[in-house]
Formats: C-alpha cells, sequence, structure tokens
C-alpha cells in the first residue's frame, strides 16, 4: 500500500512540475525558468543532507498500522528513508547523501556524503533512539554549524546563465512534541539559507496535538527556517500513510517543482471522454 501511494504521488508531483513551469525560450534549448523564482531549471545533482531526530519524548506513541502492528517513529522514518532513498537514486544516480543524527542536546554527523545508497542505509539503519527532556530548547544552529562546514558556499552563488554544479538540499525529519527548535540567524546561516540553490525541506512527527504539547508551536518554527516561499514542511503525527506521501512529495528536484503554495496533489485530475 505504501508503495503505491508513493507512485501515485511521485506522478502526481510530476504532473504538478509540467504544469509550473513554460518555456521562456522556445527558440533555443535552454533550460526553462521555475515560476516565482526566475531559477533556470536545470537537473543538476543534489547534494541531500538526511537530518535524522532519534530523540524520542516521554511516553511517546507509537504509529499503529492496519494491521494492528504498531512501530516506533524512529523505526517508520527509517522504513520512509530506505523508499526515498531508493527512489531518489534511481531518478538520477549522481545525486550524493549524508546524515546528521540530532541527538538530545546536540547534532553528529554521521556519513559524509556519497552516492552508494546501500552504504547510507546502513548508516541510517545503525541509528538508535534516545529519550529526551520535554519542555526543552533544541539550538538547530549546531545542525547548520555542521553544514557550513562540510559545504563550499561560494559554489551555491546565483547565475541566470550558469547552472551551479550541485544544489544543497536539506531535509530536517524533527520527532519531538515538546522541544521547541530555536534557530538564530547568523551571517553563515543567512548566506546559506538565502541562497536559491539551498532547500530545507521538514517532516514532522509528532504526538497528536493539544494543550499538553507544544506541536503546533513546534511546527511553525520548523516553518520559519525557510524564507524563500520554496521549502516543503508537512506535519504527519503517527499517520503512517501521511509520512509517504510526504516523502513522496519531497523526492522532487528543488530547481523543478513549485511552491509548496501552488502545489496540487489532487489524483483525480483526468478527465473522462
Amino acid at each position: 500500500m505504501e508503495c503505491t501511494n508513493l507512485n501515485n504521488c511521485i506522478k502526481s508531483s510530476n504532473e504538478e512540475i509540467s504544469k509550473a513551469t513554460e518555456d521562456k525560450d522556445s527558440k533555443n534549448d535552454k533550460p526553462t525558468f521555475v515560476d516565482n523564482g526566475c531559477l533556470l531549471s536545470y537537473n543538476v545533482p543534489e547534494k541531500i543532507i538526511i537530518v535524522l531526530d532519534r530523540g524520542y519524548d516521554e511516553n511517546c506513541t507509537y504509529f499503529e498500522l492496519n494491521s494492528n502492528k504498531k512501530y516506533s517513529p524512529l523505526f517508520m522514518l527509517q522504513h520512509a528513508l530506505k523508499i526515498f532513498l531508493h527512489n531518489k537514486s534511481q531518478i538520477n544516480s549522481e545525486h550524493q547523501f549524508s546524515i546528521i543524527q540530532l541527538d538530545e542536546y546536540s547534532a553528529t554527523w554521521v556519513h559524509d556524503f556519497t552516492n552508494s545508497v546501500q552504504d547510507i542505509l546502513a548508516s541510517v539503519r545503525s541509528i538508535t533512539d534516545v529519550p529526551c527532556e520535554t519542555e526543552d530548547i533544541f539550538d538547530l544552529n549546531k545542525v547548520f554549524d555542521i553544514i557550513n562546514d562540510k559545504l563550499e558556499l561560494s559554489s551555491l552563488s546565483y547565475s541566470t546563465v550558469n547552472p551551479p554544479s550541485y544544489v544543497v538540499h536539506i531535509i530536517l525529519l524533527y520527532g519531538r512534541s515538546y522541544s521547541l527548535p530555536k534557530l538564530t540567524r547568523t551571517p553563515d546561516v543567512e548566506k546559506l539559507l538565502d541562497s536559491p540553490y539551498c532547500t530545507v525541506d521538514v517532516v514532522m512527527t509528532h504526538e497528536p496535538p493539544d494543550s499538553g504539547n507544544n506541536c503546533e508551536q513546534i511546527f511553525k518554527s520548523l516553518q520559519e527556517i525557510d524564507m524563500k516561499g520554496s521549502s516543503y514542511a508537512f506535519s504527519v503525527s503517527r499517520n503512517a500513510s501521511d509520512l509517504h506521501s510526504a516523502m513522496a512529495k519531497i523526492l522532487s528536484h528543488p530547481l523543478q517543482r513549485p511552491h509548496k503554495a501552488t502545489a496540487n496533489y489532487n489524483l483525480n485530475l483526468i478527465v473522462s471522454n
């Protein structure tokens, strides 16, 4: 069922991408421009940085499938990542993947960039969950400091003529319902996030929102990481179908997809004659 949903979402995403782009110069073969960003929609390789949260809250609830089987949030994220990585690599084998894990208070660079899906999956599977304090703050600068150390920001300079050698696609998988993420916009952070060739997508797993947790405030803070409007953010709670659907939607290339505000994933698009 999950693979079917994934394929449907990929098909729908591709349909929307084709609608959101138009040929600005029919007289040559130059790539088209993406609406709202005027970015050349080159299919350049992505450097994908997976930020996987291994922290879990006290009294953490599990994902429950239709089969009545229950799985931890980390296990479900690892399963969704397995599908994502295989599909992303199949789309373009030149994509590279790396992993940062979120610990209780810190972040750790787990695996350097590689295009080997098996190597990156081995690292994903090796990550185990850890308990974290409730009503706490998580400093996201620890994540972005690592990213800045691993990237050459000068290669992300904007150009309307030449494509970048790669784009940076950060996928933040946040799983806490009480710890508020905090990001201080230092000059280095601003330089990275302001680059049109850097995209931060967010998928948040969490407890059902209520007055006893901070789910709504956390998700709002995560949405505010991106100021360009090019990032996708999804709140999936403990819904396995929503989780896999969200991971399917962020399969799309950051330079070849519509802004989330204009994206439409309605599958009932075929009009019968």
